[in-house]
């Protein structure tokens, strides 16, 4: 098909069509979302259910356990994991990739639903959600307003902050930290009640039923239909602490004169610090789909609207990861520029001429910007992925115009007219363009389909490269033969054909003399690859240097939030009189356990010391602080400095034992620092068995303890207290005993048990009283208690350090039923190694068809084929010059190196057939070839490694990610070159000599072929 003369003789449809294309891209870059990596989370439901007061043992056993066996049978769930602490059943469903997340949502709901009737009659309505945002926040700002107090400041973050922001386009969600909530708080005497026979219970369940406006109906009164409302709810505190109680004793008593009633902050439990400075803070998610940028500049706006109609309340912005997208995304974009002024400086230093060099060069811009509107149809984002497919394909965009303005220049340089040339010459070597083109797509669309997390990366990554040179191949069959046609000038010389000689002349007449030792040397280097590529240390992601360091915080069993806040105030000064420290920022107890949570160190942008040398640093600061165990969170941008081993089975004691084991042995190995157990260590209960025999005589259930001792130590449940009107909120009126008397366990002994028949006794005299271990939380994985031993990494890789601990003999020698599932970036990256092997020989199955259908022929492709181990050498060699890990990023570079190494050797075998075929005899085809095609192969490789300079050096933000893969592409590709240029050839003998014997033997069962005569009359190129 002469399509490039098509294109020629009808220029107009040709910028009608680019125009069209440039427009649409132009628009699909406006729409596209800015993150930092693709969405690569599975679809996820989270179970949440409270029990107020219960212990997690108990809320593991009957609520829990019944959910995960629930949700556990649901089609598509990939894990059930759930956290159980103090009151509180966490269970996250996650669905395989593909998987709807709102049907998925719709059928946990219902199973939750089934088993309602099974679970506990006190625990609050059940919430089932999907999980709609990402889990790092994009910002967090603090908040502070000298004229408010605490109470009315987290009012006005809960009420004003959050509704405001709630309108911004992309928030999913915005999270208080730190502040108190309002309350109407009735502080019981303990004397009194125990005097009058009250209990807290009591209490609580009078003002539930008399303090509450209810409707009374209808009513025609009048002739006029009349509303009935019983309005019997306390307007003021005062009125409430006038409600009147029933004794049960016929005598009656005022509240206020058993309590004392206040409207003021409830009880803190949990708080945030800025440089050691207590603080209110919000933080704001964002949803999946949503640009992290776009959202940060849209929650911006609206607090500088805030700041405008509030000027008493002050913003400070604390830390924002949308930042760090956006100087990625800005380093990646100025790094993509900066590749195709290299590449065009390439092409002008080889071809000498400016009109050529545009032509080229101009292939660059136009083949990316339509590649956009691809994207926005698919529904990717510029992240740092699809920037990177962009910037490492940007030699293979220049590529194909290069191959096809060399040949057209040679023509012209032999003194044929610009238009004849580019009539004639396009299209001549039309076929070489097409099968190098699908070589590169035929790769990635195998391992754009790749199953799990790293398969989400590959998708956006596979996709967004063979569109992109798809559209290439579009501007190099239409418009660069077409520019060429009517902008290349004419040359006044004829070109003088030089004799073929030279060191390359000499090497490749020595290899095709000395076949077999040619490929055993190339054997040999093979092989000398793979032994390099087990000495690379392996990884998952490259770990971020974004100057933001997690640090997560757990104190000792039983801790208060007071020492929570010492201990905090302790790390925060040490932390702060380190130089490359900007700020730290801390929140403890946001999860629901004052006992753990976060400190976030945000770094200087002029640091001394990246992110993971200044962890290295920090470290012995850890020892320092008594009481709390110190250790680094995993990041949000993608990487970790962290290994975590799993263990799980049902049998809690044998788990124990068998982390324990795996702690100490840990400990041991030099590549590990700052090994601990995740889970919180165990603590004390204060444990209530009723006396059997008594408890029976009076008919006291342990309902009834149960329910007495939570009233009166923490409140009662939200959907069973009292409600009081104050405006815009409508607070919850919490009674219980004051903090003296909850710390008096006489006091505890002595509440009041109502009895069936009238009257009370004291609670030890029914119960026995005494504490036992207990656990702080429990943590499950697939329906087993999960322990996890987290460590960081000491200067070695993830792999590296995954295959020590595989040496530990506990891990060989598990008890009975305990077991060690993959978790977290050890599953990923396990995953990613073995299905990568499997997409790379689809992909080159693939190449191998294409070759067979466009060369027609089974053993032409062959050779081609055997050019694809040689970019490994050079590849591994890359990585280990660079100190870089075999890790996603560089696996991503090898296999652009499938298709850029068979690039080179398509060009060249193209061109022996296409010779042989006209007559030319084998050895004279090949070295004609040779000539011909080296210059544009050099060409071609020193522009696509010229592309990719700027990412190789790893400048601006996000580069650790860039580094990996373009050290493997700049390295494999100079190797593959360097040898494909002799030992293809070598080879192509082979192959062809072993065809020519083979095919009179197969002439009875195949019949002639085309092949067999010479294509007289053929162009020669």
């Amino acid at each position: 098909m002469k399509i490039s003369a098509w294109a020629i003789r009808n220029p107009i449809p040709v910028a009608v069509l680019f125009i069209l294309l440039m427009i649409a891209g132009l628009a699909g870059y406006a729409s596209l979302p800015v993150k930092l990596l693709p969405d690569v989370s599975l679809p996820t439901v989270q179970v949440g259910v409270v029990l107020t007061g219960a212990a997690p043992t108990e809320i593991e056993t009957q609520i829990t356990r019944p959910v995960e066996a629930a949700v556990s049978n649901i089609a598509g769930v990939n894990h059930v994991q759930s956290t159980v602490s103090l009151g509180n059943s966490s269970t996250t469903v996650t669905f395989a990739v593909g998987e709807d997340t709102q049907r998925a949502t719709d059928e946990v709901r219902a199973a939750v639903d089934r088993i309602r009737s099974d679970l506990p009659r006190d625990i609050e309505v059940p919430i089932v959600e999907r999980v709609e945002f990402d889990g790092a926040p994009i910002v967090t700002y603090a908040v502070s307003a000298p004229k408010m107090s605490d109470v009315d400041l987290s009012w006005f973050v809960d009420d004003t902050v959050t509704k405001r922001l709630a309108t911004a386009k992309g928030v999913a969600q915005v999270q208080r930290l730190g502040g108190v909530d309002r309350e109407i708080n009735v502080t019981l005497d303990p004397v009194r009640i125990d005097a009058l026979g009250l209990t807290a219970p009591v209490i609580n369940d009078a003002l539930r039923r008399y303090n509450v406006d209810a409707p009374g109906g209808t009513a025609d009164i009048g002739g006029r239909a009349q509303t009935i409302r019983v309005l019997g709810a306390a307007e003021t505190v005062a009125e409430l602490r006038n409600t009147t109680l029933s004794t049960g004793q016929g005598s009656q008593v005022k509240l206020g004169d058993v309590a004392n009633v206040s409207s003021g902050a409830g009880q803190r439990t949990h708080f945030a610090q800025l440089n050691d400075n207590p603080v209110v803070a919000f933080q704001v998610m964002k949803t999946k789909a949503a640009s992290d940028v776009a959202v940060e500049d849209a929650v911006n706006a609206q607090i500088v609207q805030l700041q405008h109609d509030h000027p008493g309340v002050a913003f400070r912005k604390i830390i924002s990861t949308a930042q760090n997208t956006r100087d990625s995304f800005t380093a990646t974009v100025h790094t993509l520029l900066e590749g195709m002024v290299l590449a065009a400086i390439v092409v002008f230093f080889f071809l000498r001429d400016w009109r050529s060099t545009i032509i080229a060069a101009i292939a660059m811009p136009i083949s990316l910007i339509p590649t956009f509107a691809a994207m926005a149809m698919l529904g990717f984002s510029l992240n740092i992925i699809t920037l990177l497919a962009l910037t490492l394909v940007i030699g293979i965009l220049v590529d194909d115009a290069i191959v096809e303005i060399e040949n057209i220049e040679k023509r012209v340089e032999a003194g044929e007219a610009p238009y004849q040339a580019a009539l004639i010459g396009a299209d001549a070597i039309g076929l070489a363009v097409i099968a190098t083109t699908m070589s590169i797509v035929v790769v990635f669309l195998p391992v754009s389909f790749m199953p799990g997390a790293a398969g989400q990366f590959f998708k956006e990554f596979g996709l967004t490269v063979s569109i992109s040179v798809l559209f290439s191949l579009l501007v190099a069959r239409l418009l660069t033969p077409l520019l060429a046609a009517y902008f290349i000038k004419p040359k006044a010389h004829t070109l003088e054909r030089k004799p073929f000689t030279g060191r390359y002349r000499k090497a490749i007449e020595w290899a095709l003399a000395h076949r077999w030792l040619s490929l055993g040397a190339a054997a040999a280097l093979f092989v000398a690859s793979l032994f390099l590529a087990s000495t690379l240390p392996t990884g998952f992601t490259p770990v971020s240097d974004n100057g933001i360091v997690e640090m997560s915080i757990e104190g000792a069993p039983g801790a208060t939030i007071d020492d929570m806040r010492r201990a905090t105030a302790t790390i925060t000064n040490d932390l702060q009189r380190l130089g490359d420290v900007a700020l730290v920022f801390a929140s403890v107890g946001a999860g629901g356990d004052v006992g753990s949570g976060t400190i976030t160190v945000l770094l200087k942008p002029d640091r001394s010391q990246t992110t993971t040398q200044f962890q290295s640093a920090i470290r012995p600061m850890f020892l320092n602080v008594p009481d709390v165990r110190l250790g680094f969170a995993e990041s949000g941008g993608g990487g970790s400095s962290n290994v975590q081993i799993i263990l799980s089975s049902e049998n809690g004691d044998a788990l124990s034992k068998a982390a324990l084991q795996l702690e100490e042995q840990m400990r041991r190995l030099p590549e590990l620092a700052n090994v601990h157990q995740v889970t919180p260590r165990p603590g004390s209960e204060l444990v209530i068995r009723p006396k059997p025999d008594e408890a029976s005589r009076l008919g006291i259930t342990s309902e009834t303890l149960a329910a007495i001792i939570r009233v009166a130590t923490l409140g009662d449940i939200d959907a069973n207290t009292a409600k009081f009107n104050a405006g815009q909120q409508r607070l919850p009126i919490r009674v219980r005993l004051p903090d003296a008397a909850r710390a008096n366990l006489d006091t505890i002994g002595n509440l009041r048990v109502p009895l069936s028949a009238g009257g009370s006794v004291p609670l030890e005299a029914v119960a026995d009283i005494s504490f036992q271990p207990g656990v702080a939380r429990i943590e499950r994985f697939d329906r087993e208690r999960r322990a996890t031993v987290q460590a960081e990494l000491n200067g070695v890789s993830l792999g590296a350090a995954l295959d020590r601990i595989k040496t530990l003999p506990i891990l060989h020698q598990l008890p009975a039923g305990v077991t060690q599932p993959a978790f977290g970036q050890a599953e990923d990256m396990a995953e990613l190694f073995s299905s990568f092997g499997g997409a790379i020989l689809a992909g080159i199955a693939m190449i191998f068809g294409v070759l067979v259908l466009l060369f027609r022929s089974f053993f032409k492709p062959i050779t081609i084929l055997a050019a694809l181990p040689l970019s490994l050498a050079g590849a591994f060699a890359g990585l280990l010059l660079g100190h870089a890990e075999l890790n996603l990023p560089a696996l991503i570079g090898l296999l652009m190196l499938m298709g850029l190494a068979a690039k080179n050797s398509i060009l060249l075998v193209e061109h022996v057939i296409e010779s042989e075929r006209a007559g030319v005899p084998q050895h004279e085809a090949l070295l004609e070839a040779c000539r011909e095609r080296a210059r544009p192969i050099v060409m071609t490789t020193v522009a696509m490694a010229a592309g990719m300079v700027p990412t190789a050096l790893g400048l601006g933000e996000g580069s650790e990610f860039r580094v990996p893969m373009a050290l493997a592409v700049i390295g494999g590709l100079i190797s593959s070159t360097a040898l494909s240029l002799v030992l293809v050839p070598v080879v192509y003998e082979m192959i062809d000599d072993f065809e020519n014997w083979l095919r009179p033997r197969l002439s009875r069962l195949v019949g002639p072929t085309g092949d067999d005569q010479p294509v007289h009359g053929a162009t020669v190129i």
